[in-house]
């Protein structure tokens, strides 16, 4: 069976990736400030604290910063969009509300920009959370080795392998975002 989160996923024509962008967006004569959640180059996902009827036209404003060739370049994107998602509030967290919001037409070269950033920020961090994963997994195999000779090292262990269990349940997740960030290019 395909849960809810899992259809929505598959409908997407392009993958998403976590990724945390000032997003401004404005409809009538409202305008707020969030950060996105996470970005394809379709779409995007946020977090508001205001109602916003799916299907509602909006104007998004994302600024980006990238380093090519060692020089730093901005970019502001404006695009027109549309709310295709509104989630109900969290009652936890104050009338948060989670929408999903689809890009009418983005320039391509706005898209070129956008894909390029995704690719260079989340391909770092993703081998870097890997690259964690792997050092937790030697630390606990050499806290095994200590253990013959400190008593204290085998709390260490135990704390590293369950931290190391949780984090095999989820390290595929990573190794899918690398693979999707190679296609990116």
């Amino acid at each position: 069976m395909i849960n809810k989160s899992s259809r929505r996923f598959e409908n997407r024509r392009h993958p998403r990736f976590i990724l945390m962008l000032s997003l401004e967006i404005s409809f009538g004569d409202y305008c707020l400030e969030t950060k996105t959640k996470n970005v394809s180059c379709s779409g995007l996902c946020c977090e508001v604290d205001r109602f916003i009827p799916k299907e509602t036209e909006i104007k998004v404003k994302m600024k980006i910063s990238l380093t090519i060739n060692q020089r730093k370049v901005k970019k502001i994107i404006n695009c027109p969009a549309r709310v295709v998602r509104i989630d109900p509030p969290n009652p936890q967290r104050n009338i948060i509300y989670n929408i999903g919001i689809e890009f009418l037409s983005l320039k391509e070269a706005d898209k070129d920009f956008l894909l390029k950033y995704i690719y260079k920020k989340n391909l770092k961090e993703a081998k870097e959370l890997k690259r964690i994963y792997l050092e937790l997994k030697q630390m606990a195999a050499r806290l095994i080795e200590l253990e013959e000779c400190h008593p204290t090292a085998e709390h260490f262990r135990r704390v590293i392998d369950r931290a190391v269990e949780e984090l095999d349940s989820v390290a595929h997740i990573l190794d899918f975002e690398i693979n999707e960030l190679k296609h990116l290019k």
